[in-house]
């Protein structure tokens, strides 16, 4: 029994990375995040954000909203907001984890719900 947990975990620490955990490219983002509900935890708090045509982005936490920008940077997207907890610009990379579960290269993990 110990022999055959051994080799499981053997193999499965030499296993290939699953396509689930590739980078996604900035296309791959627009087509599964663009115009659709995504909800996350952020500052303490929960966060509902969209992503629109046109390079708009809204926050709504329970403290109030903010409306900000967006665009591509190769596989990154780069939001930015005039106030509020992430005020400025960051771009982050994105990685799918599960079906409509996704975490960003600053390890925020979050859902898309529609």
């Amino acid at each position: 029994m110990l022999r055959a947990l051994t080799l499981v975990l053997l193999l499965s620490a030499v296993a290939p990375v699953s396509a689930e955990a590739k980078t996604l490219s900035a296309q791959e983002v627009r087509d599964e995040m663009l115009n659709k509900t995504i909800v996350t935890r952020q500052f303490g708090m929960n966060v509902t954000m969209r992503y629109r045509p046109g390079g708009t982005v809204t926050a709504k936490a329970l403290v109030g909203s903010v409306n900000g920008t967006w665009r591509a940077k190769g596989n990154k997207i780069c939001s930015t907001f005039p106030k509020g907890p992430a005020k400025g610009t960051q771009c982050v990379s994105f990685r799918r984890t599960g079906p409509n579960q996704y975490v960003n290269s600053q390890g925020v993990a979050f859902r898309v719900v529609d």
